[in-house]
């Protein structure tokens, strides 16, 4: 049976920064956060989208989105999701979690479409049926069910060891004495503790397990 890759945690630093360069007119426009621009041309001169929000990870938004259109927008009509096509006459929000479509396009010419996908996420992973069973001599297996039907689960910590598995079933090894917790368990000390993350960034309140009751 193949094993799963569980590592020990280290220091990770990741950055992620999407950017779409917008030629327009001769000119170069910058359009932070904004991705899967097919055109911003919608007229002469154009209109263009700017979005706002706060970002997470992988191109993911972990709050509701802004969306204003710049540019000539006196004709500009969007919809969202294949939705009825709109008006385009201020800024308005963005609050659906998921993969949204963002299309627009000027007179409801729709022979010419621009579209971007805006991504987001605000809810953390979700931590359920732990368990702990004896798998040999001094050896127990802890596990736990992680779940996110957004952006989907990036990872599991396990304190003891600082362990980090990145794919289900979340599953660790420890090797060491059970009846020394028990005996800890009456000064009822936590430290059994679990973290998670989705893809978006979005981080589960630190759980934490008594060792022997549950």
């Amino acid at each position: 049976m193949m094993e799963k890759n569980i590592y020990r945690k280290g220091l990770t630093v990741g950055v992620s920064i999407c950017a779409v360069v917008l030629l327009v007119l001769g000119s170069l426009t910058n359009v932070v956060g904004i991705e899967n621009v097919n055109s911003c041309n919608c007229s002469d001169p154009p209109c263009w989208p700017e979005l706002s929000g706060t970002m997470g990870d992988n191109n993911w938004y972990v709050s509701s989105v802004k969306v204003t259109f710049n540019g000539t927008t006196n004709n500009t009509y969007y919809r969202i999701n294949g939705s009825n096509w709109i008006k385009y006459t201020e800024p308005f929000e963005l609050i659906p979690q998921g993969i949204n479509l963002l299309e627009w396009t000027c007179d409801s010419n729709t022979s010419n479409i621009s579209s971007l996908e805006i991504k987001i996420d605000l809810d953390y992973p979700i931590l359920s049926n732990y368990t702990v069973k004896w798998v040999g001599l001094l050896k127990w297996q802890f596990g736990i069910t992680a779940t996110d039907n957004i952006s989907g689960v990036n990872r599991v910590e396990f304190s003891l060891g600082n362990l980090v598995d990145t794919e289900p079933p979340y599953q660790f090894i420890w090797r060491g004495c059970w009846w020394l917790f028990c005996l800890i368990d009456l000064f009822d000390i936590y430290f059994l503790q679990w973290d998670a993350w989705d893809n978006a960034g979005n981080e589960i309140p630190q759980i934490s397990y008594n060792k022997c009751s549950n």
